[in-house]
């Protein structure tokens, strides 16, 4: 049988790039996490040369990957250091092979004030990138067991989440379709469930998660707005561990076990909401209700190739209100696989193979309109490279994408009917890192996109710049631009930003793309041991933005038109944290535009093109996050506020007749109601501002260790408006004042 080695190695060997360069030796490898086989990003790697003393040393990247290039042929001390862990030595004699591997398993350190920092924030990071592990998801307080990313996510600056429920995020302007959501390199469409609290990644599950708000390289494709790339952690390969949580919004269950000791494990986490059930104590009720479903098998060889695959399924299914007709849902399914591993006989340095199914579904309908559905079936099979030529690291790959689009939503855009079609696109992708003297880097990468039918292919470049002036670990100036095009479209109505509804289709006006175009500059600076500032500002022009034609009839039917935007802003980021201590302040400033010409609206507003800032356009975001942790007690808080969403006025009611089938009977019938509209989206809905709060105890029993937990979501109940219908004059708030206890026990 071909082992997993030979045949990753052999399927790529048709893209190899090969580097002459006859006396070097090239020594290369992976670093991971014992326990898990985990990759640990930024391990010191030092290598002395024995017979010299002169010393060499690098770091690992994301993948756990180290490399040294255009050493001489001799013996060296190999040492490997990283915060938490035992420090690894050995001596290697690499004399006599041209490439050389070694893979390392680091151990946890027994020292405990050594261990307490193990989860620390990472400061190599891209331009528009944040880096999230699971210490950043606990610190935010969840009505549930456990942190979740769904909730961190919201008090980021730059994020922008419609409300309490819905699940959707725009992201510096963008709109929830136009963000990649991928976990473990498979398309996750609407990971974030109906409650705004959860999504399918709470902290015991991710191993990291990279948030690129913009600006994100040419490895990423598809998608205009954002990356939000989510690693799962890997199970335990030597120890089973279980935990349990119940809450009145949420009861959670996860489970990992060794399957053969040393190689392979299994991660399981299922979760199911309990708020339609208990909202009954509380003042109003919350006909809301989601479940979600994870498992992970992996395994791993000594090696240096890891393998596993991955399902998931989530439900969503609600009402604005207890009292609505109104309904939509949403359920993700996903099976997906991956392999990478290290090459000890080419010069291809790291490759990676992944692949899977996704399938997205979604409905909107009520009592009194005829309800739309859509749906997406997606399989992808990406191969990933890393490569060294010489000082310069080289990431490529190849890709091939087939989707499955089918929509009926004719009971809502009168211009579109029921339609099915299949979309087929294939590319790759080149980002060379290019050192230029210590402190200074030019990444420029291109990504190349063809398409089966219909789209002509998409050539997107994109460019980083990053300089460090003074060599400081922390401290950078970086800056990013590119072009991003976006062939398959998600339509929703957002002139009511409350709705969840999602069409997925092609770009139906086979001439136009959904492109972006990003420009961010930003600085990073360490104050101290224990003060951290960054502050990015961002600029990005959109064109070919699907949107609603704007209608004052009282239904909801709509046709399809186009606008451009731009977006404009900055996000500034203050961080401090010292021994028990921590505390954030995140500002964010936006502007965003949308222009489109006047015949997309059926009212004459007396200008041939008009322009309106889009419903998701929060001008102002504050977040004030802090906490302590004494011993085996924490409090943490989180305050936000945001300024007031746009909104179209209604200036009045009357009805109306319909001439076309003939004269109507004005003694007996009233007409249709209709609403008499302002300019679209002048008026500003009442700014939004939320205190939420939890302490927590964990106690050590005889067999498991228990957390307890107490909290209040909107803690000092101020009433934050979530929908407005200015059809029907209905108010929807945002959830009031909800104290909750929440109990978490297991072997953790």
């Amino acid at each position: 049988m071909i082992s997993k080695k030979t045949f990753l190695v052999s399927s790529l060997l048709f893209l190899t790039l090969p580097v002459i360069q006859a006396q070097d030796v090239t020594l290369r490898g992976v670093i991971s996490d014992r326990q898990s086989a985990s990759p640990l990003e930024a391990a010191n790697i030092i290598l002395q040369r024995i017979p010299d003393g002169k010393i060499e040393g690098t770091t690992t990247d994301i993948n756990g990957l180290f490399e040294f290039n255009r050493l001489q042929r001799a013996e060296y001390i190999f040492l490997v250091r990283y915060i938490g862990y035992k420090t690894y030595s050995d001596t290697l004699d690499l004399r006599e092979s041209r490439y050389n591997s070694i893979n390392v398993v680091m151990i946890i350190s027994e020292e405990k004030e050594e261990v307490t920092v193990t989860e620390r924030r990472l400061e190599d990071l891209d331009p528009g990138q944040t880096r999230i592990q699971g210490i950043d998801l606990r610190r935010v307080p969840t009505p549930g067991g456990s942190g979740d990313l769904a909730s961190f996510l919201q008090s980021q600056p730059g994020v922008v989440a419609a409300g309490d429920r819905g699940g959707q995020l725009f992201i510096r302007g963008g709109t929830p379709s136009e963000n990649l959501v991928l976990v473990d390199g498979a398309t996750v469409y609407q990971p974030f469930h109906i409650i705004g609290f959860f999504s399918l990644f709470p902290e015991d599950v991710v191993s990291k998660v990279d948030l690129y708000a913009g600006g994100f390289g040419a490895r990423y494709s598809g998608r205009t707005s954002s990356v939000m790339d989510v690693r799962l952690k890997n199970g335990n390969l030597y120890n089973r561990n279980w935990s349990a949580s119940l809450s009145p919004f949420i009861s959670e269950l996860f489970f990992e076990t060794p399957i053969k000791e040393g190689e392979s494990s299994l991660m399981v986490s299922a979760r199911g909401s309990l708020i339609e059930s208990t909202s009954k104590l509380y003042p109003e009720r919350q006909p809301l209700r989601f479940n979600s479903q994870l498992i992970k098998y992996s395994n791993s060889s000594n090696q240096g190739v890891n393998c596993s695959i991955h399902a998931l399924r989530t439900y969503d299914r609600g009402k604005l209100n207890y009292k609505s007709g109104d309904f939509f849902s949403w359920t993700n399914v996903v099976t997906a696989g991956r392999c990478s591993g290290v090459s000890e006989d080419s010069n291809i340095s790291f490759a990676d193979v992944n692949f899977g199914v996704s399938y997205f579904s979604n409905e909107i309908g009520s009592l009194n309109l005829r309800g739309s559905s859509s749906s997406v079936i997606k399989s992808h099979i990406d191969l990933n490279m890393v490569q060294s030529i010489g000082e310069w690291r080289l990431d490529y790959g190849i890709f091939t994408n087939l989707e499955n689009v089918n929509h009926d939503i004719s009971g809502r855009f009168v211009s579109m009917q029921s339609d099915r079609q299949l979309f087929m696109s294939s590319g790759g992708y080149a980002e060379l890192d290019i050192p230029v003297g210590e402190n200074f880097s030019i990444e420029p990468g291109i990504s190349l996109t063809t398409y089966l039918r219909k789209f002509k292919s998409s050539f997107e470049p994109r460019l980083r710049l990053s300089w460090q002036p003074r060599g400081k670990i922390g401290e950078e100036l970086h800056v990013a631009t590119g072009i991003y095009y976006q062939p398959l479209i998600g339509v929703s109505d957002f002139r009511d930003i409350g709705t969840a509804f999602t069409a997925w289709m092609p770009m139906p006006d086979t001439n136009r793309k959904l492109t972006s175009k990003h420009a961010i500059a930003g600085w990073r600076q360490p104050l101290g041991r224990f003060l951290k500032f960054s502050a990015e500002g961002y600029y990005k022009e959109m064109s070919n933005i699907p949107v609603s034609v704007w209608s004052s009839v009282a239904q909801f039917s709509t046709d399809l038109a186009y606008a451009n935007g731009e977006v404009f802003g900055a996000d500034v980021r203050l961080e401090f944290n010292h021994r028990q201590f921590y505390a954030i302040l995140g500002y964010g400033y936006s502007w965003m535009e949308y222009e489109t010409a006047q015949d997309h609206f059926g009212i004459w507003f007396g200008e041939p093109v008009q322009s309106y800032h889009p419903p998701h356009d929060r001008r102002h975001q504050l977040n004030i996050q802090a906490g302590f942790e004494v011993g085996n007690f924490t409090a943490n808080i989180n305050w936000m506020y945001g300024s007031g969403f746009p909104f179209t006025q209604p200036l009045g009611f009357d009805s109306y007749f319909s001439f076309l089938e003939g004269p109507p009977n004005i003694k007996g019938e009233f007409g249709n109601p209709r609403v008499l509209l302002d300019k679209p989206f002048e008026g500003r809905l009442p700014d939004f501002h939320r205190m939420d709060v939890s302490v927590a105890q964990e106690f050590t029993l005889p067999l498991i260790t228990m957390i307890v937990q107490a909290g209040a979501v909107n803690a000092y109940d101020w009433e934050n408006l979530f929908y407005y219908d200015v059809y029907t004059q209905r108010q929807i708030n945002q959830l009031s004042f909800m104290p909750y206890i929440s109990i978490k026990f297991g072997s953790f």
